[in-house]
């Protein structure tokens, strides 16, 4: 059975197969040949779908931040009415898209001007994202250093999905629960 079976499109499978190439060799070394290839389509396929390599990066980038929108959105809409609680539970979320997705790591990495015109960055709209929230739970309080927690926050976020990359944490709800816990005592 071919990997990209479960989906629908040749653009849809060109995209996955995308990713696994910018893991492969970087966004140096993008080949649409190999993406052809891996997806056993012609080597004019990536053309009929994408203007140039670096549409086909950003359209891969795209595809990566339309499912974390749409993540982060049902989050946000289940928490709305606690923004400590939307916050925390946006971080978890980030860390199980990260376990749950190993093929979007390498494109969740890249710096926003590897991925063209698009230059969206996941991470960049967490740290909006946190500190909005942190904005509302701070709002009265002088004595809060926004940028101190919004530091912390990354640093589990980075330090936790890191570690459960190579091995160090395990991908279990007990280490789910520590960053939780790690998070509030920022908050």
């Amino acid at each position: 059975m071919d990997i990209y079976d479960g989906f629908e499109t040749v653009k849809q499978k060109l995209i996955i197969a995308g990713m696994q190439e910018i893991e492969n060799h970087g966004v140096g070394d993008f080949s649409l040949r190999r993406v052809a290839s891996l997806c056993n389509v012609s080597c004019a396929a990536p053309y009929k779908h994408f203007k140039s390599k670096e549409d086909f990066i950003s359209e891969i980038a795209l595809y990566i931040h339309k499912q974390w929108h749409l993540l982060q959105n049902q989050v946000s809409e289940l928490f709305s009415d606690n923004p400590k609680k939307e916050l925390i539970e946006i971080c978890i979320s980030y860390v199980k898209f990260w376990i749950a997705n190993p093929n979007f790591h390498s494109v969740l990495m890249l710096k926003p001007q590897s991925v063209g015109s698009f230059g969206y960055n996941i991470m960049s709209e967490i740290t909006d994202k946190i500190s909005s929230l942190l904005d509302l739970l701070w709002e009265n309080n002088d004595d809060f250093n926004k940028t101190t927690a919004v530091f912390a926050i990354r640093s589990i976020l980075y330090g936790a999905t890191a570690m459960i990359d190579n091995g160090e944490l395990e991908n279990s709800d007990h280490t789910i629960n520590m960053i939780r816990a790690s998070i509030e005592k920022q908050l």
